[in-house]
């Protein structure tokens, strides 16, 4: 997992499946204390995927451009869900 930069998405439908798999793969981000959310984001290069934002910023669906912690590409979460 790296730090990526990211903007905020819509959350897919399935997204609580892929809340559980991204908190599977990553179990630090469990930490309640850390005031991080597990955010549907996007890169600057245009993969979707799921990354820790904190919460101000997950919450308030603005457009601009953040710093993502433990990036995990959809395509990545959504192999771990079929295997």
């Amino acid at each position: 997992m790296e730090n990526k930069i990211v903007i905020n998405r819509p959350s897919p439908r399935s997204h609580d499946r892929y809340v559980e798999e991204y908190l599977k793969q990553n179990p630090s981000a469990k930490n309640p204390n850390d005031e991080l959310d597990v955010s549907a984001v996007t890169t600057k290069g245009g993969i979707p995927g799921y990354a820790l934002l904190p919460q101000d910023i997950n919450r308030s669906r603005d457009r601009d451009p953040h710093r993502g912690i433990d990036f995990i590409s959809s395509e990545e979460l959504r192999k771990s869900m079929k295997g």
